[in-house]
């Protein structure tokens, strides 16, 4: 390369500078950094923080309460499904005895001769 060129070049790269120096989004971004990151605004993000840590405080408190809430209620759950149990079992002994006696009874439709004497002595007494 040539003097020339290399001198072209430099020219070019300080009006470049001069520009971004002119240039006023330069500046803004800048400003703007400082706006965000100044002490003041750091002090309104800190409490921000803090306002957030509160609020997701009581959203825990909140959650513990529904959760004990929830023990509660599976306990009482737990205490009527053993009632239920107990009851099932009383209901299939019932069934049971029920259905031994309707089949007892078909089997044996009419009293046999014993029942039928067991239940005629008394007339029988009253006859004499």
């Amino acid at each position: 390369m040539s003097n020339k060129e290399d001198r072209g070049q430099g020219n070019d790269n300080s009006n470049k500078e001069k520009k971004n120096l002119n240039n006023y989004n330069h500046f803004k971004s800048i400003t703007d950094w400082w706006q965000q990151y100044s002490p003041l605004a750091l002090g309104e993000m800190y409490n921000e923080y803090i306002e957030y840590t509160a609020r997701m405080t009581e959203i825990y408190k909140e959650y513990i309460k529904s959760s004990e809430k929830m023990t509660e209620l599976y306990k009482e759950l737990a205490v009527n499904t053993e009632r239920m149990t107990e009851l099932y079992k009383e209901s299939v002994n019932s069934t049971e005895r029920m259905t031994k006696y309707w089949l007892d009874k078909f089997r044996n439709p009419l009293p046999s001769k014993e029942q039928r004497r067991e239940r005629q002595p008394s007339k029988s007494k009253d006859k004499k």
